[in-house]
């Protein structure tokens, strides 16, 4: 179980960016053109950013001079003062309201935030106001996705990197939280629910869904070699594919499978440990990461990684695809 949320500020704990513009032009009467995802045909800034041609920093840059501004922190500093509280997520608020009534420790950890509003202006809103752990890398003087931020914000909250759940909506940022130990959810800024959640889920907010709750007797059952308990996860009817091969069909070869290849049945080498992560559920399906390693008699430790597929039946798994190196 998790025990303490991180967040990124901008299209997480604010509104998205998109609805943000919205408000700015009608309190300007600016234009500014382009919605990015919302409008991708009308936008050809956000198609140059897809398409790996800009930065996201380029894309606001060109944002910004397109609404009359000198530089995206320009635009930026915009977008927060002089909004007031319409820029802020009531939904993003009200699971950082839940998780402080509830004891779990709550933290910032924003790139930009003060570089574009200011100290003078974070420090007055309530929203930014209270939170046991706050870091921002204007001041801090290194950006994410670089380790140092996330190894700060650990420090300050005390607690080891895979009880921490961070939430950010830039996909390099959450992998320099997962690169840490960090558990990372990425927010899309126009469907937020998914993330806050999957948040509440991993910090004991709400019960865990059908497939964390899988995802988590699967990872006990791996990492103590329990054959039975991995057994009692799989329909009778499994079918199980590793890179795309069909390795296993029914129980008895999939025990047969668990013990040849998967190693149960004998002690794990030394150093041994195993993580599995819920990446995405929908229906009957879910994805699931997975990383382990050991320590080799060189000494050297060893690394794997690999995803997984899984499509329940009466909340077992009844296709399972395995795909590692």
């Amino acid at each position: 179980m998790a025990k303490a949320l991180l967040f990124d500020v901008g299209d997480v704990l604010m509104e998205s960016n998109w609805a943000v513009l919205d408000l700015l032009e009608r309190q300007t009467g600016r234009t500014i053109p382009g919605r990015g995802p919302l409008d991708p045909d009308g936008d050809p800034d956000w198609q140059l950013y897809l398409s790996g041609a800009v930065s996201y920093y380029d894309y606001w840059q060109r944002k910004a001079e397109a609404g009359g501004y000198e530089t995206y922190l320009g635009l930026w500093r915009a977008m927060s003062i002089g909004l007031g509280e319409d820029i802020f997520a009531a939904d993003g608020l009200q699971l950082v309201a839940d998780a402080r009534a509830a004891g779990i420790p709550v933290g910032i950890l924003s790139n930009d935030l003060v570089g574009s509003a200011g100290r003078e202006w974070v420090d007055s809103r309530p929203e930014l106001s209270g939170y046991d752990v706050f870091i921002d890398c204007t001041e801090f003087g290194i950006r994410k996705p670089a380790p140092e931020p996330y190894l700060e914000a650990i420090g300050d909250f005390g607690l080891p990197a895979e009880e921490i759940v961070f939430l950010d909506d830039t996909p390099m940022c959450i992998e320099g939280a997962r690169d840490v130990g960090m558990i990372g959810v990425h927010v899309d800024p126009i469907n937020r629910h998914v993330a806050f959640e999957r948040a509440r889920e991993l910090v004991g907010l709400t019960p865990p869904s059908r497939g964390l709750r899988l995802v988590r007797a699967a990872e006990a059952a791996f990492a103590a070699r329990d054959l039975d308990a991995a057994m009692q996860l799989l329909h009778a009817d499994v079918v199980i594919r590793w890179n795309g091969r069909r390795v296993a069909q029914g129980h008895a070869q999939a025990r047969q499978f668990h013990i040849d290849r998967l190693g149960f049945g004998i002690p794990p080498r030394p150093g041994y440990r195993l993580r599995k992560h819920l990446r995405a559920e929908d229906g009957d399906t879910v994805c699931v990461e997975w990383e382990s390693s050991h320590v080799a008699d060189s000494g050297e430790i060893v690394e794997r990684r690999g995803g997984e597929f899984w499509t329940l039946r009466f909340d077992r798994l009844i296709e399972w695809h395995a795909y590692a190196s």
